[in-house]
């Protein structure tokens, strides 16, 4: 089925879904660009614009008045099917090679987005650019990144991206046998794929796909995903024995690395692993700070419950410029305690399928303390459009993106 064009939609509602449901009483609406649009100065973390929302203190009073960043996003990362049964699942490089820019960037843009965003790789390990360091959508898929940032740039809208800093099912398959570059015990039953190793030859790789893609594309901020270690339950992961960890373990914890896990204490555990995601994050930072001064970062972990001893303190809180929640629960309270005076908080309001986790009904609350919004949801393949089962979810967050306005 072709995907169908929101851009030769001329009726006051929106065909939102794979199935040409459509979002009730939807109007399109135009944006207002120049300076009211969120650029690279207007991200700029406590600059004011007339009328907007204050940005709220750590001690809940409020500031200077701010832009409320709003990105529902068709995630390219995943398919979600019906068939045999309903599954989401990793994408394929051919799965979303063809889906039309123009058409991904008017969907976007007519949902009430005031920022348009686009993978640079994918955490499948597929780029949507032409990369030098890694494999690509195929056909017109390496121009789809390009294309968007062109209409984003056009249209006077700040441009996001994405990595996924321990996930790449490409590399982790071709570098996983023997845990060459692959955490061992990081492959269960949900993760099958693992989790690349910050110690490894991977992060020297992952930082030159970073600097390539911003010397092309020097967007105005990039969602660094999956920045764990061993699992996104990083806090009670343990700390394995392999030929990556020995140097640095002996460097950060004073002896050599045990032959067995067992052997390896939890407080020498945290301690490595805080140290060792600190040195990973400068590293990041460090190559995005180098190449695109005024690019902004931020990273999901993602947190599963307020001051996890993993990142109470870290420097990816207390550095990143965004602190962003994959959820909508008391985390984003606990990052909005813990927030420093140049930090936004960003909670994802729509996407988690953990019960719970994301409740678009509570995005008053967020907007009341000051919260960007992020949401994400999955297509069916070839149309990149949110799977009909979001409808309901999406309603509500399309209504609260027209209530808060530009």
């Amino acid at each position: 089925m072709e995907p169908r064009s929101v851009s030769s939609n001329t009726s006051t509602e929106i065909n939102d879904f794979k199935d040409g449901t459509t979002m009730s009483g939807t109007t399109r609406r135009d944006f207002v660009m120049g300076v009211a649009v969120l650029g690279t100065a207007g991200l700029g973390f406590g600059s004011d614009a007339a009328g907007r929302l204050t940005s709220i203190t750590t001690d809940g009073q409020s500031t200077k008045p701010r832009n409320i960043i709003k990105l529902m996003v068709c995630d390219l990362n995943f398919v979600r099917l019906d068939k045999p049964f309903r599954t989401d699942q990793p994408s394929a490089p051919h799965d979303w090679a063809f889906v039309d820019p123009k058409e991904y960037f008017q969907w976007h843009r007519d949902f009430g987005n005031n920022a348009i965003s686009c993978d640079a790789y994918t955490f499948c390990g597929y780029a949507f650019y032409p990369t030098k360091l890694g494999p690509v959508a195929p056909g017109p898929g390496q121009e789809l990144l390009p294309r968007l940032y062109e209409l984003t740039r056009t249209a006077g809208m700040p441009f996001w991206s994405y990595f996924s800093v321990s996930w790449d099912l490409i590399m982790s398959t071709m570098r996983g046998t023997d845990d060459l570059w692959v955490i061992p015990n990081s492959r269960n039953r949900e993760w099958l794929w693992g989790n690349l190793a910050p110690e490894s030859p991977w992060t020297d790789l992952f930082c030159a796909r970073v600097e390539e893609f911003l010397k092309q594309f020097p967007v105005d901020v990039i969602l660094f995903d999956m920045f764990d270690y061993g699992s996104p339950h990083s806090n009670d992961f343990p700390v394995q024995p392999a030929w990556f960890a020995e140097k640095p373990f002996a460097e950060i914890i004073g002896h050599r690395m045990p032959l067995t896990a067992a052997e390896i204490t939890p407080a020498e555990s945290l301690a490595y692993k805080r140290e060792i995601l600190a040195r990973q994050f400068y590293r990041i930072r460090d190559v995005v700070r180098k190449v695109s001064p005024n690019t902004k970062i931020c990273f999901n972990v993602p947190y599963w419950t307020p001051t996890e001893e993993l990142w109470v303190d870290h420097p990816m809180l207390n550095e990143s410029d965004i602190l962003y929640a994959e959820s909508s629960d008391d985390v984003v309270d606990w990052l909005l305690k813990v927030r420093k005076p140049h930090q936004r908080v960003m909670t994802t309001i729509v996407g988690r399928v953990d019960a719970g986790k994301s409740i678009p009904s509570s995005w008053r609350k967020w907007y009341e303390l000051g919260c960007d919004f992020f949401g994400y949801a999955f297509g069916t393949p070839p149309d990149f459009r949110p799977h009909a089962s979001y409808a309901p979810d999406l309603e509500i967050i399309r209504r609260a993106f027209r209530e808060i306005g530009d």
